[in-house]
């Protein structure tokens, strides 16, 4: 009975463990397959493919690159502390497609489920090359950036919103 007992925790365990998005593949498909949790939405920018990628650009490096430490106290002691760093990265595919990905990494908590490697995935957007000279943007992310895809678009159409609006 220790056995099966064990060999059911471990299952679950497990089951827990792959449960995250590993890609940005799997990110992609989570949020467009769950839109009750899930952002998965477009836009058609009116300015070129190269200003939307320029500024987007510039704007998640000044704005997501980001550091933020959560302290829990208890009776007037600290009883946990840990921090998320946000990394925005931007990769060009080619001349016509430019991937832009936000992770986070979290220290001083152990997490239960398999960290995808560079952190767990926060939002994606593709940026790509559209007839018009126009720029096409493809946004996923959870419910919770919602905020942040309206700022992006924004940013695309080259309007000065900041970072915290």
């Amino acid at each position: 009975m220790h056995r099966i007992l064990t060999a059911s925790l471990l299952l679950t365990l497990v089951g827990c463990v792959t449960t995250m998005p590993q890609t940005r593949g799997e990110f992609k498909s989570l949020a467009s397959n769950h839109p009750t949790w899930y952002i998965a939405d477009r836009y058609l920018s009116n300015r070129s493919f190269e200003d939307v990628v320029k500024n987007l650009d510039k704007k998640w490096q000044d704005c997501y690159s980001a550091s933020k430490t959560t302290t829990r106290t208890s009776g007037g002691m600290t009883t946990s502390s840990y921090r998320d760093t946000y990394h925005p990265k931007t990769k060009k595919i080619n001349n016509s497609l430019v991937e832009m990905t936000i992770q986070m990494t979290t220290e001083g908590m152990i997490m239960l489920d398999k960290t995808p490697p560079g952190g767990y995935y926060q939002a994606a957007l593709d940026i790509k090359r559209s007839s018009g000279g126009k720029a096409a943007l493809t946004w996923y992310s959870g419910n919770g950036w919602k905020k942040e895809w309206e700022k992006n678009k924004q940013w695309a159409d080259g309007k000065k919103t900041s970072c915290e609006k």
